[in-house]
């Protein structure tokens, strides 16, 4: 009995320590971009503050892109001079030796792609300020690693 406790609880680190390495991956080895946004709502009663962030680049065109709800996606992404980054297309499948965010088709709008970067948590006290600063959107930093997936990690205020 001892023995499969142990291994459960080795499967349980082992799981949590693979979602902070691919977190951390992304952090370090991720290229940096901005994505134009513009923030919803401030508070979570049980983790504090936060942001809810919609960007530009979840929304597509109906008639130019189709895709079922809940379906993975791939957005290759395609960047200014000041590193902005704006939708090149709109994938199946991931793109090679390129720029991409893997998302997902939101289960309640079929023209809308989820990132999974669409809140971030700010320091106690600052959500509102945080929003109202940035009422008419702004820019975020976020790090794309080469597998598509992201990591916010600020505002261009």
């Amino acid at each position: 009995m001892k023995k499969i406790v142990l291994i459960i609880m080795a499967i349980w680190a082992l799981i949590i320590i693979g979602f902070i390495y691919s977190q951390e991956y992304t952090l370090h080895n991720g290229k940096e971009v901005l994505l134009k946004t513009i923030p919803v709502d401030p508070r979570d009663l049980f983790m504090g503050d936060y942001v809810n962030l919609s960007y530009d680049i979840a929304r597509f065109d109906n008639n130019k892109y189709h895709f079922e709800k809940n379906k993975t996606v791939y957005v290759k992404l395609k960047l200014d001079k000041y590193n902005i980054a704006s939708v090149d297309s709109i994938l199946n499948t991931p793109p090679k030796k390129s720029l991409y965010l893997k998302g997902k088709i939101a289960g309640y709008n079929t023209n809308y792609i989820v990132f999974g970067i669409e809140s971030y948590y700010v320091k106690e006290s600052t959500g509102k300020d945080i929003e109202s600063n940035l009422r008419y959107g702004t820019f975020v930093k976020v790090k794309i690693d080469k597998n598509g997936h992201s990591k916010v990690i600020g505002f261009i205020e």
